[in-house]
């Protein structure tokens, strides 16, 4: 499936000096920065390297973004948009909550290709960003900053969708907030352990990587109402 995103950009301009998606050099910058990243890492990325990458001096990516740090918050942000735009679309549907739970789980675990303005990226190269860097974006001195200029909206109210649903599943949950802000953090910290740290995790070992973890996160969704004595 493509899902088309052009209007999430519209959340994230501020952290770009100008709109990527405006020019062909910008989309190229996009496109090719994400799959650099992705192949070798945020550490090793560079713009310098990115320049290399589409053949245009490392100046002209600055005239795009400040620095990488704005970059990948860019990046992420439009991923968490994509996922935000089919949630709601998934809770404004006629399914039943519980098919609406399992969708947006799905969701989490399996992204979609996505196309923006007339590129396409894979998916799966933007999910592997959010997987190993996104926790680079809010765990700096930076982040009340960051935050106040709408670096993280869209990762928000993905948080908010899937905690409306998990309270509409299970009523008894008394922090839906909490745990579904667990939830979105384990879709991606669990396929890290697997594929990183196997003995982090028990995912993978009973089904597939994706259905062991898509039937964890259904479990906690109904975890009951516990109290501590």
């Amino acid at each position: 499936m493509v899902q088309e995103i052009s209007p999430i950009t519209d959340k994230i301009s501020v952290f770009a000096i100008k709109n990527p998606l405006q020019t062909s050099l910008g989309r190229s910058i996009l496109e090719h920065g994400i799959s650099l990243i992705s192949r070798i890492g945020f550490e090793e990325f560079t713009f310098k390297k990115l320049g290399n990458e589409i053949g245009s001096p490392e100046a002209s990516i600055y005239r795009y973004f400040e620095n990488k740090h704005t970059y990948l918050l860019y990046i992420t942000a439009l991923y968490w948009g994509m996922i935000d735009e089919k949630c709601l679309h998934i809770i404004n549907s006629e399914e039943p909550q519980f098919q609406k739970a399992l969708a947006i789980i799905d969701l989490l675990c399996n992204p979609p290709r996505i196309m923006i303005s007339n590129i396409t990226i894979d998916g799966s190269m933007m999910y592997r960003i959010v997987m190993s860097e996104s926790v680079k974006t809010f765990m700096t001195k930076q982040v009340d900053k960051d935050n106040s200029k709408g670096a993280f909206s869209t990762l928000k109210s993905v948080n908010q969708h899937l905690s409306y649903i998990i309270s509409t599943v299970n009523p008894m949950c008394q922090y839906p907030r909490a745990l579904a802000s667990t939830i979105i953090e384990m879709s991606m910290f669990q396929r890290y352990f697997y594929e990183h740290l196997p003995s982090m995790t028990d995912i993978g070992k009973q089904k597939s990587m994706s259905d062991d973890l898509k039937e964890l996160m259904i479990g906690m969704m109904y975890a009951g109402k516990h109290q501590i004595v």
